[in-house]
């Protein structure tokens, strides 16, 4: 099927208008620069500099005309070309495809998995469509306590609901393939039942409308394989998840919208808040288990890539859809958490070097491997710049290079230039929230909204080199082989001890003073250039311990800062499921135990163990599980010990009969 069989007619020219900007913009940085470095002779930590310098002004260039690309569509009220909407008798027409609504969870906290998944179900049930939904909670979870949990709120949610045979829950005991293999078992046992299915994070609220309307407009769209809803953050306190809650109502719209206006049908696919056609998902996005060891071997981390990537070369369309509001997710509540699931997503995206050239991809599904890489080594290349920078000063001529970088028409234009296509966009989604005075009246009115992205922009400036390190520092590592692996993400609201931060922010910190010191010495006019660097690496450990205060959080909402509508005027499904996550699910201290002592839990684990294909449990944990249980052998047991008594439904049910009695 030919790769642009279903692109609109405009393609072309959306795509020539941004890409070509983009690429004229870099040209025209680079030529200045170069004029800019080579008065008396281009030296070679010169010319490194002015090739980073091109790379990097190239990610900003793209990054800038995109986001004009999403001011201009939203400013004319136009919605994407090449998908068909429905009209207004096909909206109230029934539904005739089923859908799976799937959550796959890994060791998540079971009160705001369920509550989530309840306020979902509510929300669909209201709609009137239900009947053509069902839900699947997919756990891989390896801890007993939460796999116990897990399944005793899954029964409890079923009884309030009413969700006996349209609510499902299943563990797998064997995890392989990470998330994308929990889907790929999924798809394997139950896809053939569903047309389409939607996949949620264990964080994702979605109302029922929303789901609706992706259900129809996959019926309508044919050839349509995935359709990408944008979720916005939602539901947290700490003044860091508040920034970043308030930056994407703010500016997210106007990148996705522009995201959307260049890649219609070859947009990208996020892993969760999308809705996925099952059959062509299950025959063609199978992925591939790359040769070698991590981090560029094995199983590939970021699937969602790759899975739309396959998805546009079997024919069939990957859309970003910025219309399809009601779809939420929640940000994780601090600096640190943040960039421990940025480590995650760097190793990810830099596996998709291998697949870059993978054949019979469409060029924008290439565009977006090299993309997501950039995203992450754009880092690197300004802390190489940086470092290039100082090793020119460093070559002989710190008093030409100060006189050159200084005294410069260029090198102030050249700055000006590179400022502003870094904060156009926020701009953009500024201006665009100030026009529309009921949703700037939702977010604190146009005087506290304006106050709210000057401070947002102050911190996310401030926050920046220190991010800038914690990528370099992740791009290096995976480059030298370091491994990640897949916890679960934090996503309570937690104050950050000053230990933790001092530990973490520490070489952060020393190479503010190093800068610094480097700097004054070297070139002290320099310094003022750096300052937005040199105070945000020197503040680090505060400015981590600050941002992720529920208190100051708190404190600004009630100031009307950084305010969001989805705070001064919650949707009903966002209410409902705080609601949900505030009830008290009895605590499950130790798995086992629960199943012995407990006839209701003991009855279910046992009822759901039967579903399970394969054990996969490895003899000697069960034995020795068994004598320690049944022949009173002294001693606690061990977790693997546990988890194959959980896993045996003999062993569980004679250890019932004998014993009622607590194990450590």
């Amino acid at each position: 099927m030919h790769a642009h069989s279903f692109s609109p007619d405009t393609t072309g020219l959306r795509r020539g208008c941004v890409l070509g900007l983009a690429a004229g913009s870099t040209l025209l940085g680079t030529w200045e620069m170069y004029w800019l470095l080579s008065d008396w002779g281009l030296t070679a930590p010169e010319a490194v500099m002015l090739g980073l310098f091109a790379l990097c002004f190239a990610w900003i260039s793209l990054s800038f005309w995109t986001a004009v690309a999403g001011f201009l569509e939203l400013a004319l009220g136009g919605r994407v070309p090449g998908l068909r909407w429905p009209e207004a008798e096909e909206e109230a027409a029934p539904l005739n495809g089923r859908t799976a609504v799937v959550m796959p969870i890994h060791n998540e906290d079971p009160a705001s998995v369920f509550a989530n998944v309840q306020a979902t179900f509510e929300s669909l049930e209201a709609t009137g469509r239900l009947d053509c939904f069902d839900f699947y909670v997919l756990s891989d979870s390896t801890r007993a306590e939460a796999w116990v949990a897990e399944e005793l709120a899954w029964a409890d949610l079923c009884q309030r609901v009413g969700g006996q045979g349209r609510i499902f829950y299943r563990r797998r005991s064997d995890n392989t393939g990470k998330k994308a293999g929990n889907l790929a078992d999924f798809c394997e046992r139950w896809g053939r039942r569903y047309d389409f299915m939607v996949v949620l994070d264990a964080d994702s609220i979605m109302s029922g409308e929303t789901l609706v309307k992706m259900a129809r407009l996959m019926e309508l769209n044919p050839r349509a394989g995935i359709l990408q809803a944008p979720p916005r953050c939602v539901g947290k306190t700490t003044l860091f998840a508040r920034l970043q809650q308030f930056a994407g109502r703010v500016y997210g719209p106007v990148v996705a919208a522009g995201a959307a206006a260049w890649q219609l049908g070859e947009s990208n696919y996020w892993g969760h808040n999308a809705i996925l056609r099952v059959s062509a998902f299950t025959e063609h996005c199978g992925l591939p288990v790359l040769p070698g060891q991590q981090p560029f071997g094995g199983h590939i981390l970021s699937h969602d890539f790759v899975e739309a990537a396959l998805m546009r070369r079997a024919g069939y369309t990957v859309w970003l859809v910025p219309e399809l509001d009601g779809s939420y997710e929640q940000s994780p509540p601090h600096l640190l958490a943040y960039a421990q699931r940025d480590r995650r997503w760097c190793q990810g995206n830099l596996q998709h070097l291998r697949l870059v050239l993978a054949g019979g991809l469409h060029p924008v599904s290439r565009a977006h491997f090299l993309m997501g890489v950039m995203s992450y080594v754009a880092s690197p290349l300004w802390l190489l710049f940086l470092l290039a920078g100082l090793g020119a000063a460093l070559h002989g001529r710190v008093v030409d290079l100060e006189a050159s970088m200084l005294d410069s028409e260029g090198a102030l234009w050249l700055m000006g230039v590179s400022m502003a296509m870094l904060l156009l966009p926020k701009v953009f989604g500024l201006v665009l929230a100030l026009a529309r005075r009921e949703e700037a009246e939702r977010m604190g009115g146009r005087v506290r909204l304006v106050l709210s992205a000057l401070a947002e922009i102050g911190m996310s400036t401030l926050l920046a080199p220190v991010m800038m390190l914690f990528q370099s520092h992740f791009v290096f590592g995976t480059l030298l082989g370091y491994r990640v692996s897949w916890t679960s993400q934090q996503r309570d609201d937690e104050e950050l001890p000053w230990a933790e931060a001092a530990r973490r922010h520490a070489v952060h910190t020393l190479a503010g003073v190093v800068l610094t010191a480097v700097v004054l010495v070297l070139s002290p006019g320099l310094l003022a250039w750096l300052s937005p660097v040199v105070a945000g690496l020197l503040l680090s450990i505060p400015l981590s311990v600050w941002t992720a205060r529920a208190s100051l959080g708190m404190w600004a909402r009630r100031h009307g800062l950084f305010l969001i509508p989805e705070e001064s005027d919650p949707p009903p499904v966002l209410t409902r499921a705080l609601e949900l996550a505030q009830r008290q699910l009895e605590p499950v201290e130790d798995g086992l135990d629960r199943v012995l002592t407990d006839p209701r839990a003991h009855a279910l684990h046992l009822a759901l163990l039967e579903s399970l294909p394969g054990k996969g449990v490895e003899p000697p944990a069960l034995a020795s599980a068994r004598r320690k249980l049944l022949e009173g052998t002294p001693g606690p047991l061990s977790m693997q010990e546990k988890t194959a008594a959980l896993l045996d439904a003999e062993t569980l049910t004679q250890a019932r009969s004998r014993y009622a009695v607590r194990f450590i």
